[in-house]
This record gives structure tokens, sequence and C-alpha cells, in this order.
């Protein structure tokens, strides 16, 4: 196939676990009494990557190395298969983009759209995407469209269709995945289904027999599902993963090369949260944040600094990750602190990172923060922001500036506020994710004579702005501390968005106030001099209290 997505329900429940450090064992029923339009987390979605068939869903074909916007935001659940998108709305719509040539966009033609569309689906919980072929999950039935050469859409025939129709025998379903030419969705009791072409045994029914209606998989307490090209892989409640399918380089991780008509188990791998595969590698991603891939690693795709296939799980140096996502010769992960990761073929700007140039270990993506969600095709990445449907944020200040200034052998940057999350570049290459701040210092960089510029996004549009150099200090800032005689009592009050603040008296520490506290009352003197430390953006500042 090319692609292989996950319920966001998984991926939403799987950034919990970890926070929380408990086993995805509770997953399954979670899984089993939660409507996923209702609990899954929403966001924007942007891409990035090739797009010679408007796949990245922002309205061109023009290629690109950081991620633009595809307009579609409140979203649940994405899927990429190999040149087109969908994405499931909070709303229960439907939406598609990219390559249409069987109909897999579901509007009833043949035509490509480099913007998304609605498809006529209503009640959508979750989608998933083959190499030409779509899926999505209405009031627990799946409904398919597109390529149908082997019975891919699991209708009992062989005949494309270019809007979603229902496939007899399924319900209770959570989540769909698809391979090059084969199905796969699971049931909310843990069991699963499969259809499509099996000459390599994809289908885990224990033959090499191609079904145009979905059978049953000998595999029980199934949290999870994900489809390679011509492999499936599955979690189970234990932690465990299972594979079976086509092994030619390994990406069952059994330690062989056998193919497997039945599922069987990853060797080890314990306490695994989420699983997924596209082309010849499988990713997982344990409880602790730890990534492991294995199979094909002819373009850096395990990320483990080599091109060499591993026939059981490698660790992947990605730390604290919390959602993990697999294109055909690439993947990425996203991690705790807001950055999300690529490796792999990139030759088509697949890692985002604002090069072409393939990576055999981890890069960071520019600009692209708090994502819940990744999914990969044959050559791009789409990505889905967490959080909670909101309204837009207001529009940033029309004049956007950063001014680098030299205090003492340092340089600090300072930025236009309201631009959110920002990326620091030296020159043309990444330097720094400082976060959703608006200034950050560079330590001992006074003398340096590169251009900085800081990466940000206006209206979806991925801007650099650069640093004006100013050599001269500005002034210090009013204090946001204040400090009121009561009687023989001093009332300190600060600004309430300083969190863990020092407070000095006569330039000794006084006390340490929480992280919900912006006043305090203490016992002063006459001439009694106070201030406070904090720490905005991490660098230490000290503020008079007057």
């Amino acid at each position: 196939m090319d692609f292989v997505p996950t319920s966001s329900i998984i991926r939403d429940l799987t950034r919990s676990t970890i926070a929380a450090g408990v086993v995805l064992a509770l997953v399954a029923t979670v899984v089993a009494a939660t409507p996923a339009v209702a609990t899954a987390a929403s966001g924007d979605v942007v891409a990035w990557g090739v797009n010679t068939f408007g796949q990245l869903g922002d309205g061109t074909t023009t290629y690109r190395t950081d991620s633009v916007s595809s307009g579609t935001s409140a979203t649940v659940d994405i899927a990429g298969g190999r040149h087109h998108a969908l994405a499931a709305r909070s709303d229960g719509s439907l939406v598609t983009w990219g390559w249409n040539v069987s109909g897999q966009l579901g509007d009833g033609t043949a035509t490509q759209r480099p913007t998304p569309i609605t498809v006529g689906l209503t009640n959508v919980s979750a989608v998933g995407a083959g190499h030409y072929h779509s899926l999505a999950v209405r009031d627990g039935a799946v409904w398919a469209w597109g390529r149908n050469r082997f019975g891919q859409l699991g209708l009992g025939d062989t005949t494309n269709r270019s809007t979603p129709t229902l496939v007899s025998g399924t319900s209770d379903i959570t989540m769909v995945a698809g391979g090059r030419e084969h199905s796969v969705a699971l049931r909310s009791d843990g069991t699963m289904l499969a259809w499509g072409n099996n000459a390599n045994g994809q289908l885990g029914d224990g033959t090499t027999t191609s079904r145009t209606t979905p059978v049953s998989v000998p595999v029980d307490n199934v949290t999870a599902v994900t489809s390679g090209r011509i492999h499936t892989a599955v979690l189970r409640s234990d932690g465990t993963v299972w594979t079976w399918g086509d092994n030619t380089y390994g990406q069952l991780g059994d330690g062989t090369t056998a193919t497997r008509s039945t599922p069987q188990q990853v060797t080890g791998l314990s306490n695994i949260v989420d699983v997924e595969a596209f082309g010849f590698h499988t990713i997982a991603l344990d409880s602790s944040g730890q990534v492991w891939a294995w199979g094909r690693n002819n373009l850096g795709q395990l990320g483990d600094s080599t091109t060499v296939q591993r026939l059981a799980p490698i660790q992947v140096g990605v730390p604290a990750a919390i959602a993990i996502g697999s294109g055909r010769d690439y993947g990425m992960a996203a991690t705790a602190n807001g950055a999300v990761f690529a490796w792999g073929r990139n030759d088509g700007g697949e890692l985002g990172d604002g090069t072409t140039t393939t990576r055999t270990t981890p890069v960071v993506v520019d600009t692209v923060d708090d994502v819940a969600e990744l999914v990969g095709g044959r050559d791009y990445i789409v990505a889905r922001e967490g959080g909670t449907v909101a309204p837009p944020p207001p529009p940033p200040p029309a004049e956007n500036t950063c001014t680098a200034t030299v205090i003492g052998d340092d340089l600090r940057l300072d930025w236009t506020d309201g631009l959110g999350r920002a990326v620091i570049r030296r020159g043309a290459s990444w330097f720094s994710t400082p976060g959703n701040v608006t200034t950050t210092t560079i330590t001992n960089a006074a003398n340096d004579q590169a251009t900085y510029l800081v990466r940000v996004r206006i209206d979806g549009v991925r801007t650099d702005i650069t640093c004006e150099r100013d050599d001269t200090p500005p002034p210090p800032p009013a204090s946001p501390c204040t400090a009121t005689v009561q009687g023989n009592d001093v009332v300190l009050n600060w600004d309430p968005a300083f969190s863990r603040v020092n407070v000095r008296r006569n330039g000794s520490w006084l006390l340490t106030a929480g992280d919900d506290t912006s006043t305090v009352t203490v016992a002063g003197n006459p001439g009694d001099v106070f201030e406070i430390i904090v720490r905005p953006g991490g660098v230490k500042t000290t503020y008079p209290c007057v």
C-alpha cells in the first residue's frame, strides 16, 4: 500500500496512557464503550512533502519541504493513501483530497482535488486508506470506495466504486486500515476482520486465497490494527505485537524472512501502546515513550543510522514519544515536549526539515507542534494537531518583527507576540525550538555574525522573520511586581502568569511561592527592599517590587 492509518481514540488513549505510566491493557474496554466523535482530540491538519496530485490539500501541486495548512480543522482522525488523504471531523463529516484516479476521494468522479472536498457520508468516527482505496467507519459499520481489483472494498465483487458503499457484515467497528490491496477492521470486542488480496497471507486467515467479503482473523484482544504494503500488524491488550503476511525484508519482526499466513508474535517487544506500518517496515511505541522499528531499511526508514534491514525490532533515537507514524520509506514520531521528528527518504521533502536530504537518523520537523496523529503516504506526511476544537486565534499583528540584542556575551532574540510556537534558524539551518514564548537567549553569541531567523506560521503559511541586530541593550521593562504597605506588613503582588516565584528581601531569599499564587503578605520594616526572581522563557530575571 503506502499508508496505514490509526484510530484517533487509540492515539489519544496512547498519549494519556504514556503520561500516566499505565499499561495499555485498559484500552480495549475504553474503546468499546466510547464513541470516537465524542471523545477524540481535534485540531488542524497540516502536511508536507510531494504534492504532484494535490495530496497536501493546500490548493496547489507545489512540493513542500516545510508544512502547510490543508485548510481542514476540527478533525478527529486522518488517513493517507498512496497519493490521497482523508479526515474525519468532529461533527461526523468527512473530507478527502488528492489523487482520484480510481474514485478514492468518494465524490463520484475521477477528478484530482488539491483542496479538501466534503464526501456525502455522515456520523463518521474513523477513517483508513489503502493504496488506491478508502475506508470509513459510520455508526459502527465500514463503508468503502475506490479501486477494487482484488476485492479490497469487501463488497463481494471486484468493481471499482467512486462513492462510499456499505460493507455488509460489519458492525461494532472502531478502527480500519488499508494495505496496498487489502483491508482490515477492528471490532469493539477485540476481534477483527480482513478482506482483499491474500497472495502473501496478509489477511491472516491461514490461507493465500483472496477474499471479496470480510473473513475473521484468528486473533483476539486486539486494540489497534495497521497494514503495510502487503503485511498486517496488530497490537493486543497485553502490550504485544502480532504480524502476518509478506516478510521479504523482515517486516514481521519475528527474526526471519518467512512469509506467514497466520498471526505471529514480534520478538523482544513488551508494553507496546501503538503500532504503525507502511511499505515494507513496521514501527512500534512502548509505554516509556521509546520507539522501535524493523524491516526494510534501504533509505534509513528505521532511523538507526544505518541502511541495514532488521529482522527484529531495534530502538530509534527519539526521546519521550507520544505518537508515531509511517510512510513508504520513512518514519515519524511526535514527542511529549511538542517536537516532531522524522527519518528516512526525503527526496521530495517528506521529512519536513526544509531540505531534500535523506536521513538515517531522526531530524526535527520545522514549525509543527502539539501533534496527536501522524500518517504517511508514498512520499508525503499529514499531521493532525492536538487539542479540542476551539474558535480560531485572533490574527497576528499586521507587522511582525524580530530583534537580536547583544546583552553581555549573549544574544537575545525578541519577536512579535501572538505568533505561537517558533523555530529558531541560524542561516538556513534549524537551531532550536524554544516553545510558545516571544524571546530566547543564545549564550556566547554576542560576536556571532550569522543571521538568525524566527520561523512561525501566519495564517497557515510558514514565514521566516529575520532578527535585526541591535547592539544597544533595551531599557529595563516596567516592573510587574508591586509592594504595598499595610500596617506592619507588606503585600507583594506580581503578574499571575509567572510560575514558581522566588521572593527576596534586602538581597536574601525569603520564600518561594507556588505556581497558583500571585500575592503574599510578609512582615516588613521601613527601608526593606523586596524583589522577585522568575524565569520567563527559561531566562532568569529579577524584578524589583515597587
